[in-house]
Formats: structure tokens, C-alpha cells, sequence
């Protein structure tokens, strides 16, 4: 009797990837027929086995994909993880064999101005700096509609893991990361860039113990090439851009004031991280902070943490100087000043339980999006997004093969053939680490502001349930309209933990708040706004009605103590009448 055949599906999606050449393909699944593997499962588990496929690969090959496999010459492996922009995967350079990190801009933002600059600011810079604490570019592309870079391969964890990890780090181990990260920031700063976003979470550590700096996203360009600088100018104004923990006081006053010395202080911000576990300041709102960093005196690290050296706090206090005349006038003497404490040496960690957890909260960020989509506005992209069924528990073993004892990347058995812990919680470090979610980080947040458009000109109510809210006729807005006065992305609504902005996106006929054409400005309860030249909106919110309902409560209130009075009055004149009549 001949073996039962596996099913067609998973070859059928298999041949249509190109992840295999069409002999291989034949022969594989031939041996596998022949030994008894009846299910599209089993001859999956099989491939990945054997090295042919990754769990990634075998994961969107069961779920039906065939497509998204590849940008350009580039083969994807694994997820290694997704930042505030995009996905970054592991990926192979099927020409050269050579593993690479690769980078796709998030699908909801393809059409985003302000964060498609930003990715492409950050590829451009990375291809124009080459030094051993910065993290190379190696190219910037466009596959299939998708936005990608291509960068080194860091197979180690960011500050900010280790330190969700560890709460803070031995002041000589501390000292020598923000060194480093110095030295780098140097190199940027001679090419003429400053980064405007160090922070914990952009340090990435290898086994070795080196540092790379990496997501010059929000890079300002000091000289020379102003085009790019000139369009981010446009798009994100003078407001502070960055991170609201980290960021240098003339910074949070003005983004495009800055120089070499804002970087220095926000490195201060986090070697002050690295040593306490904690942020300079203790505010919670981006408002309170970036007063604190314009006009309060941080906290010393010797407060937070008695046993470091009155020499790594000076170095530290000289970092956080309100006056940038007072710190270090280039990251070089930062660096140097630093040198003297640091005490360099490897570090040891579980890159497979890092890679687990940065999946898990891939897994968590594409569910949040995909259940904040309109309705029938159709799936993500199988190109923008990683596979939504891969389990967390079957990615550790699959990882730990492809990385040796050191964290360094080993090429998969796949390639030569073709030639082609703990985990980590979230804390309050965390949230100050994100500038997407900093400020804006709980969803609860933005529910308690109780914000909503309510129609004067037309009878949509629009809740904002979201932190960005982009508004027009196109089917990937979050609010779609259908009136023909409205642009295909005519405007977008943005809550930064604290108030509402409204921000134009080029509209054909303008956005309006209060009767003014306004290309961004902050929003308040009763603003009424304008889109297009038909839909008219007055923006609630739950603040602004529970003091309307206290002010009428309380009028109330003084109305029935009035009367109340006045009636005790009576009832006390009565009384007073009724005594003389007795008497």
C-alpha cells in the first residue's frame, strides 16, 4: 500500500515562496512522502528539524502565506523584535550568506509623512557613519510597497532590557557602557548630527561587552545635507521632539536648538538610569518633565545609590548641567572623563529569552493594531507584519540553535544548502523609554479624557479611543469620512498624555479650529473644529463635562443650602413672632 500523501497546502505555499529551489523542494518532499509524514504540521516540524525552514518560515507557510518572504536579495528568518516604527527581523543576504538585522516601516504608518522621514533619517544617517559603537547601515529600499533598511546584526540586549533585568548596573560597568556610547555619539557629531533620543533603549550591548548606538530617527543635521533637517522641521515644528525622561532642557524648549551638548546631557539621563534603576526626575507627565529639565536640580545618583564614588556623581552632575556651558563642551571629554571609572568586561545574558520576550510583545503590538484597524479595512500586510500564530514557547528552542553560547548569530543550515532566564517585565523605566508611549502609554489614559468630536455640521460622532487618530477619505484612516470637501489623510489628532493636538496633513481645504486655518496647534474642550469645508466638530471631553456637572452640582447644592436657609429663617422668625405674642 503506498504511503499516504501529506497535504498539498503547505507544498502548495512552500513552492510559491521561494524559499526552496524547485529540485530541493521535489526531493524533500519526496523523502518525506516516502517516510510516512501524513500532515501539513508534521512535515513543518519536520523541515525545521532538519534546518531547512525556520519556525518563523514554517509558521507563515501554515497559516497560508506564501508571499513576504523576501526583500529584494534578502530572505527573512526570525523576529527579533518590533520598536516604535517598524519590525525588525533577522534576514539573509541570499547572494552572500551574510545574517543582517532588517528593519520594515509599520504598515499604518506608510503613509505617515512625519514617521516615514523619520525611518528614512534614520537609514540615512546609519549609511553615513561607520564607527565600532554605532550600529551600520547597510541599505535603504522599497520591496513590494514596504519600506526596509538593512543594518548590522547585534545579537545582544539594549540597556533597557538589562536593566529590567538587573534594576541597575555596577557604577565600573556603567561607566564604561555610557563611555562607549560617547565615543560613538562623537563620531555622529563630527559628521554633523545630533542624535536628540539617547536613551536606554537605543544602546545595544553584546556578549563582549561593547556598546552600539543605534535609531538616529530623530537625528538633527548640524550642517551640510539641511534637506532632510529642513523636512523634519516641517513636519514635527520646533516642538520637543524625543524623549521626555531624557531629553536636554534646551531641548524640551526648542528641538532644533540643539548640539553636541543636549546629547551629552541625555547620556547623563541614562548613565543616571544605569547606576539607580530610576530616571533624574520622578514627574510622570511629559509636561512635568521637561519643566523639571528646564528649571529643577536632578536628584544625585549618590542619593538613589550611596555606594557610588563622589567621582562617577560629579561626572554625572557635570552631564546633567542646566547650562550646556557647564558640561562637557564634546562626547569625547565625556568619554574621557568616564574613562577614568570604567571597568570594562562581558556580560552574560540569555539571547534566546530576550528574543522570546521581544516576540511576545510583537505579538501583543500587532494585536493592539490589528483590533485598532476599521472595520473591513482588510489585514495587515503580510510583508509589515510577523506571523500572528507563532507560539512564544516553540521560538525559544528554534533561536537557541541559530545562536551560539556568546549571542552570536550562526547561519542556518538552510542557507548552506540553498546557498542562498527572566522574562522581562514592564516597569516605569520602560514606559520612560518610549517616546510613542511615554506620556501616552495607557490606554486608560486616553479613555479618561472621555475626548470626543461632537457634530455641530453633520451627525458622526467621532470617539478618540486611540493615541493618533488620522482622519480623511482614505480606507486606512482610522476615521473614515465620505464627504468630497475632505483629503484622502486631511488631518491627524494626537494625545500626548496630557491634551489633544490636532496637526494638518496637507489637506486640500484646510483645517480649521476656532475659525483660524491652523497646520498644528494643542486642542481645548470647546474648541470647535473645521475639516474640509462641510464637517464641523466641537471637541468634549470627560474633564471639562465633570466640571461642568461639579459647577452645576455645586450650584445646585448652593441653591438647596439657600433655601434651606432661608426656610430655617422663616421657620426661626415664626418662632420669634409666636414668643412675643406669648410673652
Amino acid at each position: 500500500m503506498a504511503a499516504p500523501l501529506v497535504a498539498d497546502s503547505f507544498w502548495k505555499h512552500l513552492a510559491e515562496s521561494g524559499l526552496l529551489a524547485a529540485p530541493q523542494l521535489a526531493a524533500v518532499k519526496r523523502e518525506l512522502v516516502a517516510s510516512g509524514v501524513t500532515s501539513d504540521a508534521d512535515a513543518a516540524q519536520e523541515l525545521i528539524r532538519r534546518g531547512v525552514l525556520t519556525q518563523y518560515q514554517a509558521d507563515r507557510l501554515l497559516e497560508g502565506r506564501s508571499r513576504g518572504f523576501f526583500f529584494d536579495e534578502y530572505k527573512l528568518l526570525d523576529l527579533l523584535g518590533v520598536g516604535g516604527m517598524g519590525w525588525v527581523y533577522q534576514a539573509a543576504n541570499s547572494l552572500t550568506g551574510e545574517t543582517v538585522a532588517l528593519k520594515v516601516l509599520l504598515e499604518q504608518f506608510k503613509h505617515d509623512r512625519g514617521m516615514l522621514a523619520r525611518f528614512q533619517q534614520e537609514a540615512r544617517a546609519g549609511l553615513r557613519l561607520n564607527h565600532p559603537n554605532i550600529v551600520r547601515t547597510h541599505k535603504l529600499g522599497t520591496a513590494g510597497g514596504s519600506h526596509y533598511m538593512i543594518m548590522d546584526l547585534v545579537a545582544g540586549p539594549s540597556l533597557l532590557e538589562v536593566l529590567l533585568r538587573k534594576k541597575k548596573l555596577p557604577w565600573g560597568q556603567a561607566c564604561d557602557f555610557a563611555r562607549q556610547a560617547a565615543l560613538g555619539l562623537h563620531h555622529a557629531h563630527q559628521a554633523g548630527l545630533v542624535h536628540r533620543d539617547v536613551k536606554p533603549q537605543n544602546l545595544l550591548i553584546e556578549s563582549s561587552g561593547q556598546v552600539k548606538l543605534l535609531d538616529f530617527g530623530l537625528a538633527m543635521i548640524l550642517e551640510g545635507e539641511t534637506g532632510e533637517e529642513f523636512s523634519m522641521a516641517m513636519i514635527f515644528g520646533h516642538e520637543s521632539v524625543g524623549t521626555a525622561a531624557y531629553m536636554a532642557p534646551e531641548q524640551a524648549e526648542d528641538s532644533l536648538s540643539v548640539d553636541a551638548r543636549s546629547d551629552v546631557y541625555s547620556l547623563g539621563c541614562t548613565l543616571f538610569a544605569a547606576l539607580t534603576g530610576d530616571t533624574p526626575f520622578p514627574e510622570r507627565s511629559v509636561t512635568d518633565l521637561q519643566k523639571s529639565h528646564r528649571a529643577r536640580a536632578p536628584r544625585s545618583v549618590r542619593e538613589l545609590a550611596p555606594s557610588i564614588p563622589d567621582g562617577v556623581a560629579n561626572v554625572v552632575a557635570k552631564m546633567l548641567a542646566k547650562d550646556r556651558d557647564d558640561r562637557f563642551a564634546t562626547a569625547a571629554e565625556a568619554a574621557e572623563a568616564l574613562a577614568e571609572w570604567s571597568q570594562p568586561g562581558p556580560i552574560t545574558f540569555d539571547f534566546a529569552a530576550i528574543l522570546t520576550q521581544r516576540q511576545k510583545h510583537a505579538q501583543e503590538r500587532l494585536a493592539e493594531y490589528l483590533k485598532s484597524r476599521p472595520k473591513g479595512s482588510g489585514s495587515a500586510s503580510s510583508t509589515a507584519r510577523p506571523s500572528a500564530v507563532s507560539s512564544v514557547v516553540k521560538l525559544a528552542p528554534t533561536i537557541k540553535a541559530r545562536f551560539d553560547a556568546k549571542g552570536r548569530p550562526l547561519r542556518p543550515a538552510a542557507d548552506q544548502e540553498t546557498g542562498g532566564s527572566h522574562s522581562v517585565s514592564s516597569s516605569l523605566l520602560q514606559e520612560m523609554s518610549n517616546p510613542t508611549s511615554y506620556g501616552q502609554r495607557q490606554t486608560s489614559k486616553i479613555e479618561a479624557s472621555g475626548a470626543v468630536l461632537v457634530p455641530i455640521v453633520g451627525d458622526r460622532f467621532v470617539p478618540l479611543t486611540q493615541d493618533r487618530v488620522i482622519i480623511g477619505r482614505n480606507e486606512d484612516c482610522t476615521v473614515q469620512l465620505t464627504d468630497n470637501a475632505v483629503s484622502g489623510r486631511h488631518c491627524e489628532l494626537h494625545f500626548d498624555g496630557s491634551r489633544w493636538w490636532i496637526t494638518d496633513l496637507g489637506s486640500r481645504n484646510g483645517t480649521r479650529v476656532n475659525g483660524s486655518i491652523v497646520k498644528q496647534r494643542p486642542l481645548r474642550p470647546g474648541d470647535e473644529i473645521m475639516i474640509g469645508s462641510n464637517l464641523k466638530y466641537r471637541l468634549d471631553c470627560a474633564d471639562a463635562r465633570s466640571t461642568k456637572k461639579v459647577s452645576r452640582s455645586y450650584k445646585r447644592l448652593l441653591q438647596i443650602g439657600l433655601s434651606v436657609v432661608a426656610t430655617a429663617a422663616v421657620v426661626a422668625g415664626l418662632a420669634w413672632w409666636n414668643g412675643l405674642l406669648s410673652w
